[in-house]
């Protein structure tokens, strides 16, 4: 097997096992599967790279060195993170990007020809997978509304992630118009980018259509200058317009005049862009904010899916994590474990549903609240001076094929950046290789000539590393497939499965689920519900891991009452969940009860008067069952009512009390 060949292998089979792999009886079936599938095949590839003493190459550049310090940062962060087992995997998956990002600028600059066809090739194919589960499941739905188109996802996991997807790889495959003379594959990538641009409007993804727009005005922008840059050029060197070498390289004023503007311009940019994510966005999502605690909003069902008020009170709070920790963040993976600190009030979906939220919608105020500031900045300038640094080297690039690929590739990235700003999309491992690859593409356009081989001896840290990533996946592999078997066991009140499985999930690297929920809970309320006096235990280390899960407080609350016999940690911890979720029923009730068992009926009384729970809200959330338990909503609306019902027996009960 030659060397193009073995490299065309490697790059298809680390892409396609990446993205298409999944497996069953998970709680998230992509999301870890994918993870380990990228990491065995980083292991392998740097097991045959050590074999064959590779020598891998870097850009040479203050850009690529700034993402490592970045990198190297993020990964001190689980130092002083809450929970070390989230920030240990969200490091891992966050060391996935510069092991990317070296193999393929070595590739490519070994023979770009080669690597860019396989790029090609690997992108249709994944691009026609996801497209296949998408149009199958779209022929599927019974209406465009958003609750229904909902249900797509593809091999996504979700909607929004697969219209990202399709748009990267759809974009990227316009890159046939550069490597390509053929004019069947050339228009074979216009109509796979058109059936994307129809599916993403079809799905409602409003971010992906932002980022879609933004990138065909930053590839019309370029193509502008380019043109203004050659008839300059033209004009000053007196020469005639060849375009088999469109504006040879030779010196004169424009040329110089864009070497002067690229720092101000370098500068001048990361100093904007930092700025509108501390200052600018929160003072935008400040004031988008409804301010009152109106009952009516939550009837209104205001706070909807569909709506950027629910995006701009998750940002709003996530610059309260900020505030609290300005200079490290709250540790990396650790967001979904402080966000609930800033309370839930007016997010109905959490604070009414108990959907618990994970990302903060902005990949950058992800980045600000776990990292800081400090790290912000460092990821804002890796962005940016990437970003500038291609902008200008296109601007000078001699071919046009060259300017082309470029061109391409940059408005993707940007259109990327612009679509993270609204959501989460590099929290999923396949946009993870993805995004890695074309930093790896900028980063070979503006550094190609200057490059630095690595020692032999690297081969052995890199396999050191994705072995290290690949045990961290078997670990949280492990975690999620007893997550789910625990799910199910606690769907049938099997108590003893679910004791079982939650302690065959814990480890060292996995405490809490994929929705933020600590195990450690589940196996407090199995042991609760079989009568084990151990199940403060359990509450008591769940809320090591997760302080502010409001179902944990107030079950550690009841623990500590009824269990410890301690009515001041008790209250703290039912006070708290109130706090937390003031539309959250069971901190009110059990906090009342425990005063009427004390004989202090007038405190249980104020505690039941902050319960909002009328025969109107009553019937609007039975209305929103069917939206948010749409496999189960009889189910959901039988427990309403029994929650109803309990609140009109503590009153019943208040009331009898202070008769006596």
């Amino acid at each position: 097997m030659n060397s193009h060949t073995i490299r065309t292998a490697c790059i298809a089979f680390g892409i396609i096992a990446s993205c298409v792999i999944w497996l069953p009886d998970l709680y998230d079936k992509f999301l870890i599967a994918r993870f380990v599938a990228v990491a065995a095949g980083l292991a392998i590839l740097f097991l045959f790279a050590l074999i064959g003493k590779k020598r891998w190459r870097i850009p040479d550049t203050p850009v690529f060195y700034i993402y490592l310090l970045f990198t190297l940062f993020c990964g001190c962060s689980i130092l002083w993170a809450t929970n070390t087992a989230e920030a240990i995997f969200a490091f891992s998956t966050q060391l996935l990007t510069p092991l990317i990002i070296i193999v393929f600028f070595s590739l490519l600059s070994t023979n770009r020809h080669v690597t860019q066809n396989a790029l090609w090739v690997s992108a249709a194919i994944i691009f026609a997978v996801y497209l296949f589960f998408a149009v199958i499941q779209l022929f599927h739905v019974e209406s465009f509304s958003f609750e229904q188109l909902y249900r797509v996802s593809g091999i996504n996991g979700h909607k929004n992630l697969l219209a990202a997807m399709l748009f990267v790889l759809s974009a990227f495959l316009l890159t046939a118009f550069s490597i390509f003379e053929s004019k069947l594959l050339k228009g074979l990538s216009v109509f796979m980018f058109a059936v994307a641009i129809i599916v993403i409007i079809l799905l409602k993804s409003r971010a992906v259509l932002l980022g879609l727009i933004v990138a065909g005005i930053c590839f019309g922008i370029m193509l502008l200058l380019r043109v203004c840059y050659c008839k300059k050029q033209t004009a000053a060197l007196r020469i005639d317009y060849v375009e088999s070498s469109i504006c040879e390289e030779r010196s004169n004023p424009y040329k110089s005049a864009l070497r002067r503007a690229q720092g101000p311009q370098l500068i001048l940019s990361i100093i904007l862009v930092y700025a509108f994510l501390t200052v600018g966005l929160r003072w935008f999502a400040d004031r988008s904010v409804p301010h009152t605690s109106e009952k009516s909003e939550i009837e209104h069902n205001m706070l909807s899916t569909s709506s950027l008020a629910e995006r701009c009170l998750l940002w709003d709070k996530t610059y309260h994590i900020a505030d609290k920790h300005p200079l490290t963040g709250c540790g990396l993976g650790n967001w979904q474990i402080h966000f609930p600190d800033a309370g839930l009030e007016g997010l109905y979906r959490s604070d009414v549903w108990n959907v618990n939220f994970t990302k903060p919608h902005n990949e950058y105020l992800g980045v600000l609240s776990e990292t800081g500031y400090l790290g912000l900045l460092l990821y804002i300038i890796f962005l940016v001076s990437m970003t500038v640094g291609v902008f200008f080297a296109l601007c000078k690039t001699q071919n046009r094929k060259d300017f082309l690929f470029g061109a391409i590739i940059l408005s993707l990235f940007v259109g990327g950046c612009v679509n993270a700003l609204f959501d989460f999309p590099n929290s999923r491992i396949e946009h993870v290789v993805w995004m890695g690859i074309l930093m790896a593409n900028l980063l070979h356009i503006t550094r190609q000539d200057q490059q630095k081989a690595l020692g032999k001896g690297w081969n052995v840290v890199f396999l050191s590393v994705a072995l290290m990533l690949l045990a961290v996946g078997g670990f949280r592999l492990k975690g999620d497939r007893n997550t789910f078997r625990m799910q199910q066991a606690l769907k049938a009140n099997e108590w003893k499965a679910v004791e079982r499985y939650g302690h065959q999930a814990l480890s060292v690297f996995y405490t809490i689920d994929p929705v933020g929920l600590p195990v450690q809970w589940y196996l407090g309320k199995a042991e609760k519900q079989m009568g084990n006096p151990l199940a403060i235990n359990s509450f008591q280390k769940a809320y090591h891991f997760a302080p502010y899960c409001k179902e944990n407080l107030n079950d550690l609350g009841l623990a500590e009452y009824y269990t410890a016999h301690d009515l001041e940690k008790a209250e703290f911890c039912l006070k708290e969940a109130i706090r937390i979720s003031p539309n959250y029923l069971y901190p009110y009730l059990n906090l009342a009860y425990i005063y009427l068992r004390e004989n202090e009926p007038q405190k249980a009384k104020v505690v039941a008067d902050g319960i909002y729970f009328d025969e109107h809200k009553r019937e609007v959330m039975k209305a929103d069952a069917i939206f948010f338990e749409p496999f189960n909503a009889e189910a959901a609306r039988q427990k309403i009512d029994a929650d109803y019902e309990a609140t009109r027996m503590l009153y019943m009960a208040i009331f009898e009390k202070m008769k006596k």
